[in-house]
């Protein structure tokens, strides 16, 4: 009997991890401030502007995007590069400083993006 009770308990253990997992995923709904840029240059447009890249971090990321870069937030606070699953909501912002809201993926550190605003 003691055996049966046993197995039992690890069968309803063995449910409540698996049924736990999916919460334990990382991902956040949130608002992550910072600059949009593009995967290439990052956090630091100047040598590509030095090379004739464009003249501002706007135009640099614009040149980036169009030789097939992706559009990133780059956040100066934690130093972290996240890739934005929704390009075109971010596309006017090219360069600039913005809070971007939306469901955030630590693990993919990728931001699907629900809305940008300015700052």
């Amino acid at each position: 009997m003691l055996n049966n009770k046993y197995l039992l308990l690890l069968f309803i253990a063995s449910i409540s991890i698996e049924t736990t997992l999916p919460a334990l995923a990382k991902t956040y709904s949130g608002t992550i401030k910072g600059t949009v840029s593009d995967s290439m240059c990052k956090f630091d447009h100047s040598s590509m502007i030095k090379a004739g890249h464009g003249t501002s971090a706007a135009s640099c990321t614009n040149k980036c995007i169009a030789e097939g870069n992706k559009f990133v937030l780059c956040d100066p606070k934690t130093k972290i590069v996240y890739n934005l699953a929704d390009a075109s909501k971010v596309k006017k912002y090219a360069g600039k400083t913005v809070s971007v809201t939306g469901h955030i993926d630590t693990d993919t550190k990728t931001i699907h993006v629900h809305s940008v605003k300015a700052k």
